[in-house]
């Protein structure tokens, strides 16, 4: 519950209202269109008021979805795409061949494509939807695994607010929000945005891949990659020379070199460069009302601002004191 309450941007998505009807058949047409296409009763004689609210980012989407009477969705076959939905009003019940999930607030529960759902809301059921295309998952997954597979995933469902790996999706679904609105020039970050939430997704929410992702990653680096990641880890607020790195490891620089480029298509100095915009990031994000940005850097062993700032844009669209302002707005 607390990383709900944490979803401070979540009020740009008032800024871009879909629609607002209590049509049945407008309802109806505008669902299908925007999320998946459904057979939608009512179960109860009601006002029917439904809203919905999102934008589209690449091929994907982020919805919030509110129902002011209870109704019973039947999501078919036709469906080519994952619906990721997190509860933050009311209930609804979530229903797929013989498995039910009571869905409150707090539970993410996963549509799948190709599959059949029966989904069940109450009076005030307000749902936030991730839609992520199914050929986008798979080609991230093939990038991961580096093979295909025939078999499409398959996420669990009824993960709590509190389970490892959904927080930080949450936070980076409240990040997309801030940027989708305030970043200049969103469009040409997008993309790789995509990728990065739908990895994270594949990462932390788990699934029938999850066993071999995590053996994949573990498998393919030699044992100097790994002492070097160890390393860098340990020193990412230090000061690293690739010397001192490559004798850690028991290489040469030039193995190290290779090495870095081979599995991680960077080199070592872009590497450790990525893991220190990604932990200022994170520090932004949860800073304390008292902190600067200048207190921020240095704690987190960045010297150079000026140089550190114009990569942290490159990277996030905006300067560390817009993310600081707006985590203090």
């Amino acid at each position: 519950m607390n990383q709900l309450l944490n979803f401070n941007h979540l009020h740009y998505l008032d800024e871009c209202l879909l629609f607002n009807s209590d049509d049945y058949q407008t309802i109806k047409d505008q669902i299908s269109h925007y999320l998946c296409p459904h057979q939608f009763d009512v179960d109860a004689i009601a006002s029917l008021n439904t809203r919905l609210n999102g934008f589209s980012f690449g091929n994907s989407a982020l919805y919030d979805l509110k129902y002011s009477a209870p109704v019973a969705i039947t999501i078919d076959e036709a469906s080519q795409n994952y619906l990721f939905r997190i509860t933050l009003e009311g209930q609804c019940k979530v229903e797929h061949a013989q498995n039910q999930v009571l869905q409150s607030v707090g539970i993410m529960t996963v549509t799948h494509p190709n599959t059949k759902n029966r989904i069940i809301t109450n009076h005030r059921c307000r749902n936030i939807i991730l839609k992520l295309p199914q050929q986008d998952v798979e080609a991230q997954l093939f990038k991961m695994l580096g093979y295909t597979s025939t078999d499409a995933v398959i996420f669990d469902s009824g993960m709590l607010c509190t389970d490892e790996g959904l927080s930080s999706i949450l936070e980076t679904l409240n990040y997309l929000c801030h940027a989708y609105y305030n970043i200049q020039n969103w469009s040409f970050i997008s993309a790789s945005f995509t990728q990065y939430l739908i990895e994270l997704i594949l990462l932390k929410v788990p699934n029938n891949y999850s066993q071999q992702l995590n053996e994949q990653r573990q498998r393919v680096l030699p044992s100097y990659m790994k002492k070097a990641q160890q390393y860098i880890q340990q020193h990412i607020k230090d000061t690293i020379a690739l010397s001192a790195l490559s004798e850690f490891c028991g290489v040469t620089t030039r193995t190290l070199q290779k090495g870095f480029n081979q599995y991680f298509q960077q080199t070592p100095i872009e590497y450790i460069r990525q893991l220190r915009v990604e932990l200022v990031h994170q520090a932004l994000l949860n800073s304390q009302k008292n902190q600067t940005v200048t207190n921020i850097l240095l704690e987190n062993g960045i010297q150079s601002f000026g140089h550190f700032s114009n990569i942290y844009k490159k990277r996030y669209g905006c300067l560390p004191s817009y993310t600081l302002k707006m985590r203090a707005a």
